[in-house]
């Protein structure tokens, strides 16, 4: 069986943590509270994680190193969320293009509404490119096979 390759730029906890943010955020806090507040939440989740999701998609389809995956990630998220808070026909397709899948998954009631002061969150797909360089810097934990002997 072949292995899945590394991922690390999205399995990690503070990807992780902003897709649970969204889903918390849309599932009770928008709906109980429907305030300025929960108006952005999600789009703070979904520019930090998007990037990330996607380059840890294309990890599965190319043999990219991060750094670019995570580009390419980061690029695809700008243009796409842009297009979607800019243009109310295009955030229109991008539901009806979701609801298929969602259908697959028990998810109903895609909505979106272009909304062009959403884009403040922006600066958090370039956060999310950094979060992915400092992660890939960072220096495994010492193993009891390591070269030093010393467990950690």
């Amino acid at each position: 069986m072949k292995r899945l390759p590394a991922m690390p730029e999205f399995l990690a906890p503070l990807p992780l943590c902003a897709v649970a943010l969204m889903a918390v955020n849309d599932r009770w806090l928008k709906p109980t509270f429907h305030n300025a507040l929960t108006g952005k939440l999600s789009d703070v989740a979904i520019c930090f994680f998007l990037p990330l999701y996607v380059s840890a998609l294309l990890a599965l389809v190319t043999r990219w190193p991060r750094a670019r995956r995570v580009a390419v990630g980061a690029g695809i998220t700008a243009c796409l969320y842009t297009a979607l808070k800019v243009s109310q026909p295009a955030a229109d397709l991008f539901c009806e293009l979701l609801r298929p899948l969602g259908a697959l998954l028990g998810i109903t009631g895609f909505r979106a509404w272009a909304d062009p002061t959403d884009l403040v969150t922006l600066p958090l797909i370039w956060a999310a490119v950094r979060y992915s360089r400092a992660a890939a810097h960072e220096r495994p934990p010492l193993s009891a096979s390591s070269p030093t002997g010393v467990s950690a």
